[in-house]
């Protein structure tokens, strides 16, 4: 199950790499990329991981784990800020795609200990297929910055195995240990719509509101909302 549960999330991961690299052309208009992909978060927020998290803990634990997301992006940005050794045309790009890889990662913690401790086959089933389809996504959101910032495919693949090892640590918790508490996977959940909401806000919308009008950027998003709106539907 740990190697579905990798390979499925990998997988997706790819797919929405490669995405972005062939969309790479695109980068030129950096106001219409970034506000799709602002867009994209924002409904992968709203319509399908907030509602996760709420069904799971509640809205005090959501709310009090938001909270606590927005003051760890807070700390990682500050550390990333005095590490930074690249150029200062690529720190901006670096430094979107390390927040979203933390905050991914994060994310596939839960979703890896709900797989290993389902018991029912129609339902693991179900949750590989999720790792696949929603991965593909945050493929696209995670590598459209490292492109920009011109990573090679080495560094592509091992970022893509970094974001799919949680899901290996969260099997195990789930199957081994027999871990599936709702309120911890709830609490991670809200941590990372947290880190991800301000990472869209600080590191995407706004460089791309200073590069455009806030016109053009809110048509932008909303077009990536409804894609990502669609997608969540048929997938």
């Amino acid at each position: 199950m740990w190697l579905f549960g990798f390979l499925c999330t990998s997988l997706g991961i790819l797919i929405g790499g490669t995405i972005a690299w062939l969309f790479k052309g695109l980068q030129q208009k950096i106001d219409l990329v970034y506000g799709i992909c602002a867009g994209i978060i924002l409904g992968l927020i709203s319509i399908e991981i907030f509602p996760e998290a709420i069904e799971l803990g509640g809205w005090l634990i959501t709310i009090v784990g938001f909270t606590v997301g927005m003051i760890l992006f807070g700390l990682l940005h500050n550390v990333l800020h005095y590490i930074q050794v690249f150029k200062k045309t690529s720190n901006i790009y670096i430094r979107s795609g390390l927040l979203l890889l933390i905050s991914f990662a994060v994310h596939n913690l839960p979703m890896g200990i709900t797989l290993g401790a389902s018991q029912e086959k129609e339902f693991t089933i179900s949750l590989l297929q999720t790792l696949l389809f929603h991965s593909i996504p945050e493929g696209i959101i995670l590598f459209t910055p490292l492109i920009m910032a011109g990573i090679n495919v080495f560094l592509g693949f091992l970022i893509t195995l970094i974001i799919s090892s949680p899901v290996l640590l969260g099997v195990y918790i789930g199957g081994v240990l027999g871990f599936n508490h709702q309120y911890f996977s709830a609490s991670l959940i809200s941590i990372t719509i947290g880190i991800i909401l301000m990472v869209t806000v600080s590191e995407i919308l706004y460089p791309a509101l200073l590069k455009s009008s806030p016109l053009k950027i809110i048509t932008f998003t909303l077009i990536g909302f409804g894609i990502i709106g669609l997608y969540i539907k048929l997938f």
